[in-house]
């Protein structure tokens, strides 16, 4: 099929991410690139109707081992409509791919399903281990420039594969929206907070070890976050060559873990110019909910702005959200800024 406009879209995955890419390469033709299957049942409500008419994926994602990533792939390749699509390759950081013994728990337990799920369905695909020792990805024109994780980060994540336990998951379960009363401060004042994240990198290892990327299509790019660390992205953009002064210009930005309050720093921020950032969450969970005030106050009030209106997509309804976290934005806080809210899927 040939194809000169490329379309993206942040499909409803509940509290997860599940975004569906259709670009070109060099002659045209089409290029679908399906990055994470989000919750278990995004699978069922949003994902199987958009790959019903799908064939041929050119590359499949996952970007880290999160059941809010993963289980709508999982759910995927257990389904019949995988024998009707071929795939070419697919991302994945998984300890047997490095000859590392798996372990058990809540998280890899899905990462080990899932990979034995793809070798029998489809035996003959190309597995890949993705880090930032490979910055630069070309294929058939379209770019990807990988900023996370390290392999640092790998070897860390494929340990903890090996001695995580259930019991320690759960036990770390902590919301993460918003600091005691931020819904009642200006997001002019918020976003003058400094930002302190409640885990280090290695205590907070599965989001650390996102996938994350810059893709460069021929029509437009896209900075592709996951759930990534904003300290790990910052210094990948500044070995890359971004800084303050040269920020890296996108069209789009994913906002990293659906905009909790420890993944997007003002750092971050800083070296970034976009006019259009994204967010993909319907509100969270009773465990985690966002995204957080803090974070919308950051992107609004970061350096980098332009005089051009900033827009800010979800991929549900910004009321459907306050229903489960309450007045995250309100209507006064339109009044400075210079920016818009928008309900989105498809761009």
């Amino acid at each position: 099929m040939k194809r000169n406009k490329t379309e993206f879209a942040i499909l409803p995955a509940f509290h997860g991410d599940c975004i569906l890419i259709k670009t070109f390469d060099t002659d045209q033709n089409e290029f679908i690139i399906l990055i994470d299957g989000g919750t278990s049942q995004t699978f069922r409500h949003s994902l199987k109707k958009e790959l019903e008419n799908i064939s041929h994926i050119d590359l499949l994602i996952l970007t880290h081992i999160d059941s809010d990533h993963i289980a709508g792939l999982v759910n995927l390749f257990k389904s019949s409509l995988i024998d009707n699509i071929t795939i070419d390759e697919i991302w994945m950081n998984h300890p047997e791919l490095v000859e590392v013994d798996d372990g058990e728990l809540i998280s890899t337990k899905q990462g080990n399903n899932l990979k034995n799920l793809i070798l029998l369905k489809k035996p003959d695909v190309k597995l890949i281990e993705i880090s930032t020792l490979t910055k630069l990805v070309v294929k058939s024109g379209i770019e990807f420039v990988i900023l996370s994780p390290t392999p640092e980060i790998n070897n860390e994540l494929y340990r903890q594969w090996q001695v995580a336990n259930l019991a320690e998951i759960k036990k770390d379960r902590v919301n993460i929206s918003s600091i005691k009363d931020s819904y009642f401060k200006s997001l002019e004042d918020l976003s003058k907070i400094p930002f302190f994240p409640d885990k280090k990198i290695n205590d907070d290892i599965f989001n650390s070890s996102s996938i994350s990327f810059v893709l460069k299509c021929y029509d437009t790019s896209i900075l592709l976050l996951a759930d990534s660390r904003p300290e790990i992205i910052s210094e990948s953009l500044r070995s890359n060559g971004f800084n303050e002064c040269a920020p890296l210009k996108v069209n789009y930005v994913k906002i990293s873990h659906h905009g909790s309050l420890n993944n997007t720093s003002q750092e971050l921020l800083g070296l970034l110019r976009s006019d259009n950032f994204i967010i993909s969450t319907n509100g969270g969970t009773s465990f985690h909910k966002h995204p957080s005030r803090e974070t919308i106050a950051r992107i609004i009030f970061n350096s980098q702005r332009t005089d051009e209106v900033l827009n800010i997509y979800f991929n549900y309804k910004v009321e459907d959200i306050k229903r489960r976290i309450g007045d995250f934005i309100i209507e006064d806080d339109f009044n400075s800024g210079n920016w818009l809210v928008e309900n989105k899927n498809w761009f």
